[in-house]
């Protein structure tokens, strides 16, 4: 390896301090030096849905920044990006997944499959990352997608985005792919633009789905081209952002080789171009544990989403294997099959076995969740972020008219303004830790040198094991998650080298933070 490869290679991967950007310390985001914890927002994918009045022509749905209202910016139209970035660290989820959309036209919003005849398409539209050819007609009757050629305002819109990141500390969560497109409902497939009838390359995709397994053989010399030149075109575009968290697709579950093409392109554009990007390993179990048991690309992974299996109420282990074709949805239900004790379960699991990897999840956005997943090591939770329905004058779900604070804010701003008032320094110090002596199933445990966090899920009784803490006054506190209060613990100061209990205010959960 050259030198001066080498020295490059080493800043960016590894760099530190008040000038670094995002890095990756012990498992925690941090932002020159402060601890990135909350929500990430996932993006919306196309129009929406009333469930009183089924399918229907919507502007009201998640952010996307690749969304163009063209005339119009705002809130779920195209969205002003200085002031999205501003809320997002406003209102507790300083990170955003983005992916682009299951179709560039609204009329799509009705899951209809029918091929349009003519080119009266409405706005807003969700931009795709390849460029329109001029020649043919494709399946939305636009002309046909040329997947050589690549669209300069949904590029822009990426990298203005990461440069907001890059200078107010919030990260972008980049999916090359979307898999959505591939699997379940016809519609999500006819539009897109990989299928034969929509682009003028000779694919070989199938005309119906599934077609997932097809997309990820890059046995297919076409193909494997195609993706070469698309992911090299993605990094071109933001691999200079230290805010950028690279991930394959949104909803992987494909197998392991189009996994290992997809890490090796990046790993030789990094090669030529002597830099480092920040990649993320999203995917079934066996094949994110394939990747971290490989000795050439496990090293490269700087971050961990464990969406797709989990362990259910009574423990058992749900993971269907990769390359099956079965739609992410069925193996990542983490909302109605989990507890708040198996979610702590996994992430502990995997932030023991690298704890130098950040971990990020998507679940809804719920207290006792959200601390089970803090206190096992998790980094960040990819949540729906969506805003409040609309209320009278405004007809139900219109957008607002500012930036205001998504409905789940209100669940997670306590903990979020907690840890950034008091553990902004702190937090990327602290680990999963052993101290709890009873009730060890509801009762868990962070720690660090500068004190502990302690969260009882059911409230009560915690008992505390602190005879290998140092024998100094820790100061005592109540965080109440549900309200953002902090109240003294005992009244006065304990100290290390003992044994400690505590007696939560009620049954609810509560969280005792031990200051040094």
């Amino acid at each position: 390896m050259p030198v001066l490869f080498l020295c490059l290679f080493m800043f960016v991967g590894e760099a530190s301090g008040a000038e670094a950007g995002l890095t990756i310390e012990t498992g925690w985001f941090v932002h020159n030096g402060k601890t990135l914890w909350g929500c990430a927002q996932h993006n919306g994918w196309w129009g929406g849905y009333r469930k009183n009045t089924g399918w229907i022509h919507q502007y009201k749905v998640r952010t996307a920044i690749c969304r163009n209202a063209p005339g119009r910016v705002g809130p779920s139209f195209t969205e002003d990006l200085d002031k999205l970035t501003d809320a997002m660290l406003r209102y507790g989820y300083p990170g955003f997944e983005h992916n682009y959309g299951l179709w560039y036209d609204r009329r799509r919003d009705n899951h209809d499959v029918n091929k349009r005849t003519d080119g009266d398409v409405e706005p807003p539209f969700l931009e795709q990352p390849w460029a329109r050819s001029g020649e043919g007609r494709a399946w939305d009757g636009l002309s046909k997608y040329d997947l050589t050629k690549f669209n300069a305002w949904y590029f822009d819109r990426l990298k203005e985005f990461a440069k907001y990141c890059d200078a107010k500390g919030t990260v972008l969560f980049h999916n090359f792919y979307m898999q959505h497109a591939l699997l379940e409902n016809p519609a999500h497939y006819v539009d897109f633009p990989w299928r034969g009838a929509n682009c003028i390359q000779n694919t070989d995709m199938p005309d119906t789905m599934p077609a997932a397994n097809s997309f990820y053989d890059v046995g297919n010399s076409t193909r494997r081209r195609l993706h070469r030149k698309y992911i090299r075109k993605c990094l071109d575009e933001l691999g200079a952002y230290s805010n950028v968290i690279h991930l394959i697709s949104e909803e992987y579950t494909g197998g392991l080789s189009f996994m290992r093409f997809w890490m090796d392109t990046v790993m030789q554009w990094e090669r030529e171009n002597a830099t480092m990007v920040k990649i993320a390993l999203g995917a079934t179990k066996d094949v994110t544990d394939a990747i971290l048991e490989d000795p050439a690309r496990g090293p490269r992974v700087s971050t961990l989403c464990l969406s797709y299996w989990w362990y259910d109420r009574d423990g058992r282990l749900y993971a269907p294997a990769g390359g099956n074709q079965i739609p992410a949805r069925y193996t990542g239900n983490i909302a109605g099959q989990t507890t708040p004790q198996s979610l702590y379960r996994q992430i502990r699991e995997y932030r023991s076995r690298y704890p130098d990897k950040a971990i990020i999840q998507h679940h809804p956005v719920e207290i006792e969740k959200a601390w089970a997943f803090l206190m096992g090591g998790g980094s960040m939770i990819i949540a729906r972020m969506q805003y409040p329905d609309s209320k009278p004058p405004k007809a139900p779900w219109d957008p607002p008219d500012s930036y205001i604070a998504p409905a789940e804010a209100e669940t997670i701003l306590p903990t979020y303004n907690f840890i950034n008032a008091n553990l902004s320094k702190s937090l990327q110090k602290m680990q999963p830790k052993d101290i709890v002596a009873t009730n060890k199933d509801n009762n868990w445990c962070l720690a660090g040198e500068d004190g502990y966090l302690v969260f009882a899920l059911k409230g009560g009784r915690i008992d505390l094991d602190l005879s290998q803490a140092p024998k100094i006054p820790f100061a005592a506190k109540w965080f109440d998650p549900r309200k953002g209060t902090l109240s003294p613990a005992g009244g006065e100061k304990i100290s290390g080298g003992g044994r400690t209990s505590f007696e939560a205010p009620d049954k609810k959960c509560w969280v005792l933070w031990l200051k040094r």
